[in-house]
């Protein structure tokens, strides 16, 4: 297992990332959350070789990586400016830039700004807006239960989002569309971590998952859709929230690839995990031509 290790870069912050392969190509990988260490995506290092390395970093303020101290600070934009400098400290020319779930808005902004420095773009169980992560959250509520819908309105009438029950009851909800193949909790999922602050900061202030008014609230990323020239794959679980997202994203950004894996929701890496994994060396391959 690739041990971490600690990445300074311009301006005094530091990330920590595991790095398995040599180059030319690298595929870095941003993990999402937002607020999860990139533990529960270590399977994509399988992908490394000695033509590819294979990169996965925590993002500003989860794990051991540098820590802003306004919540202010944690925006799509300054994730985006992390991964390019990232890229210089790492001496990356190649770059394939993975974005799983919340990972995927970085990937995105950084497409926009600064998609020269790209080579392929890879889209995994992400949406292009806040307004796709409100539609999901609306679609699942509107799957559950009249009992667990009823409970969650007195809840959030109650305020009661840091309690036990709500953040249970918002898991039971959103399970069909989250693991809803995964018997058991694989080992790289018991040794993900979460870091709230950095949740909270970008989804939800207050804690109330009805309500994006983190600073992820203002963002969209479709805007970037027709711009994107660069070889695209979006992948994604067919029971995923975050599906019709995904299906817009592959419409409208004209070089990209859509892949549906059948028994899959979204946490499709370790669901499917030969599947995820033979779709993302695939569209490398052909991408590379190695």
């Amino acid at each position: 297992m690739a041990r971490p290790r600690q990445l300074q870069v311009r301006g005094g912050r530091s990330f920590e990332y595991v790095s398995q392969g040599r180059g030319p190509a690298t595929l870095l990988v941003h993990s999402g959350g937002p607020g999860l260490t990139y533990h529960y995506l270590r399977s994509l290092l399988a992908l490394s070789s000695a033509h590819q390395r294979v990169v996965l970093f925590n993002p500003r303020g989860v794990g051991q990586s540098w820590k802003p101290k306004r919540a202010s600070a944690y925006t799509v934009a300054n994730q985006a400016e992390d991964v390019e400098a990232i890229r210089r400290a790492l001496d990356i020319e190649e770059l394939h830039l993975l974005g799983f779930s919340a990972g995927g808005f970085a990937a995105l902004e950084y497409a926009h700004r600064y998609e020269k420095n790209l080579v392929s773009l890879l889209l995994c169980g992400t949406a292009g807006s806040a307004e796709e992560i409100d539609q999901a959250t609306r679609m699942m509520r509107a799957k559950a239960t009249e009992p667990q819908r009823r409970r969650l309105r007195q809840l959030e009438r109650d305020r009661q989002f840091d309690s036990t029950e709500y953040r249970e009851l918002c898991e039971a909800v959103e399970q069909p569309f989250q693991t809803r193949f995964l018997s058991e909790k694989p080992r790289d999922l018991r040794a993900t971590k979460f870091f709230q602050p950095v949740y909270r900061a970008m989804m939800t202030r207050t804690g109330n998952e009805a309500k994006i008014d983190g600073t992820v609230g203002g963002w969209d990323g479709r805007r970037y859709y027709a711009h994107i020239e660069v070889p695209t794959l979006v992948l994604v679980g067919r029971y995923d929230f975050f599906l019709e997202p995904s299906r817009e994203m592959a419409d409208r950004i004209v070089p990209a690839h859509l892949r549906v894996l059948p028994h899959a929701s979204h946490l499709a890496i370790l669901e499917q995990p030969r599947e995820f994994l033979g779709a993302i060396r695939e569209f490398l391959l052909d991408v590379t031509g190695d």
